[in-house]
């Protein structure tokens, strides 16, 4: 499992943030203290908060693509 730092600042984001993390082929899950919940779900990524840095768990050794894919909201 990899981790990532990422951030989604608003609303209109949410969307594409979702559309870029359902063509990666692998389980993601955003997580925040004890919140965890699908990195591919609108209503979870609403429900975790907005403009926030969130720990992003990815279930894959190789983070090429994802890095790649979600460079707009990876915070370093």
């Amino acid at each position: 499992m990899s981790e990532l730092n990422i951030m989604i600042p608003n609303r209109e984001a949410v969307g594409d943030f979702v559309a870029l993390t359902s063509k990666l082929p692998y389980e993601m899950d955003l997580v925040q203290g004890s919140k965890i919940v699908d990195a591919k779900s609108v209503l979870g990524i609403i429900y975790m908060g907005l403009g926030k840095v969130l720990n992003l768990k990815v279930r894959t050794e190789n983070l090429a693509d994802a890095r790649v894919s979600l460079k707009d909201y990876i915070v370093e």
